[in-house]
């Protein structure tokens, strides 16, 4: 199963708040036709008294929400566009959105100081535990991003973050990187150093994860750039370095499943606490 979208079905956490213009000018700039979705969602989880909030404050917000979205349907034509008012939880809400052939996009404040109060926002909340793909946008930085980077590991949700991202490239005529990071094994970490001749074998068999990853999308995009990075290093540090001016991240998460399933993997996690660039999560696919 791929994440790439047949018609082009997107859903824009809304608030009117800078996060969220990102988030819908990003949208719009990634593809101004298909169906297009705003969500207000009005949280009823803050306190008792905002759940018997007055009907008449949430018939004002269902009236701006229409206006928001006419207004956008206006300037963009060729897009079906919705306004979908909600009560609830937010993280729940957004999650019944998400789906395989829906991409969900939640903006978030540029990470400025300590990431500890970013531990558990929206963007990674949501992330960890949605149905399908999920795009996270800092608020812009007003400085040219290029290139769509994608990290490689050779399992299942990787790869579908290398089909979403080879799409997204091919379709926006950039280059995609793909980087695999690799490590010696931990028993050598902090002791003495291993095999020179292993260590090579080692790397040889991290180049072969990294090539047989992108075979399939080589082929179906011929014309694609693609450039290829095997790093030694942890992959948070060499993902994060070279999406620093990339115009997108990609990465798979195989994070945890079930109840526990509401943060992602340790490497998406801590990239989405240290996102500067526009990134999207894919989950893997269901087996």
């Amino acid at each position: 199963m791929t994440h790439t979208l047949t018609r082009s079905q997107t859903v824009v956490a809304w608030d009117g708040s800078e996060p969220a213009r990102a988030a819908l000018d990003w949208s719009l700039a990634r593809s101004n036709d298909g169906d297009l979705t705003l969500v207000r969602i009005l949280d009823r989880t803050v306190s008792s008294a905002d759940y018997f909030s007055l009907e008449s404050s949430t018939e004002r917000a269902r009236e701006v929400l229409k206006d928001d979205a006419d207004r956008v349907s206006a300037q963009y034509p060729a897009l079906t566009v919705h306004a979908d008012l909600r009560s609830g939880d937010p993280l729940t809400e957004l999650r019944a959105l998400s789906g395989t052939d829906t991409l969900v996009v939640v903006g978030t404040h540029r990470r400025r100081g300590s990431t500890l109060r970013y531990e558990w926002s929206m963007g990674a909340r949501l992330a960890g535990s949605a149905n399908g793909p999920i795009a996270i946008i800092p608020e812009r930085d007003n400085k040219q991003h290029s290139g769509v980077v994608v990290g490689v590991d050779g399992s299942t949700a990787a790869n579908a973050a290398v089909e979403f991202a080879a799409a997204e490239a091919d379709r926006t005529g950039q280059e995609l990187h793909a980087i695999h990071a690799w490590q010696e094994p931990l028993v050598w970490r902090d002791t003495t150093e291993p095999d020179a001749r292993f260590l090579q074998t080692l790397e040889s068999s991290h180049r072969r994860i990294l090539d047989e990853s992108l075979l399939a999308v080589s082929r179906r995009y011929p014309a694609l750039g693609i450039r290829a990075s095997l790093v030694r290093g942890a992959p948070q540090s060499a993902l994060l370095d070279a999406a620093r001016g990339a115009a997108l991240l990609v990465v798979g998460d195989h994070g945890l499943r079930g109840i526990s399933k509401l943060l992602l993997g340790s490497v998406s996690h801590s990239i989405v606490l240290n996102i500067q660039s526009p990134m999207v999560v894919i989950p893997a696919p269901p087996a």
